[in-house]
This record gives C-alpha cells, structure tokens and sequence, in this order.
C-alpha cells in the first residue's frame, strides 16, 4: 500500500501551504500542486493575478489561495 502511494503522489503530488485566512486565523492545508493555470486575478483590486486555485483535501474541494496569505508552501 505504501509503494502504491508514493506512485501515485509522483503523478500527482500533495503540497502543504500554511495560510492566513480572511479572518486572520493562520491555518494549514493540504493541496494538490498548485499551477500557474489555475490562477485568477481580482477586478476590483485591478490586478491580474492574486492567487490560485487547487483541490483542497481538508476541505474536499478546489478553493482559492491569494499568494500574498500563502506563508509557506511545501511538498507533502
């Protein structure tokens, strides 16, 4: 089972990132690789890229991560 594992985490890797959420609270993750084509922008702040997007584990779904609350990212 732990060689089955670590084939499949070379196919598609698991990333830790520690964040700062919206609300101040500092908290970890973990995440599949974030890429570049998943990035987004926000309009409002007139800027082309804030962030990314990846499936999250803890939270059973993609969600978005802003690079300027993203405090440490690391491979899992």
């Amino acid at each position: 089972m732990k060689l089955l594992n670590k084939i499949k985490n070379l196919f598609s890797p698991k990333y830790q990132v520690v964040y700062t959420t919206q609300d101040g609270r500092t908290e970890r993750y973990t995440i599949n690789k974030p890429s570049y084509e998943y990035e987004f922008g926000n309009d409002h702040e007139g800027k082309r890229v804030v962030g990314f997007r990846s499936y999250c584990h803890n939270r059973h779904g993609v969600r978005s991560f802003r690079y300027d609350r993203v405090v440490a990212l690391e491979r899992a």
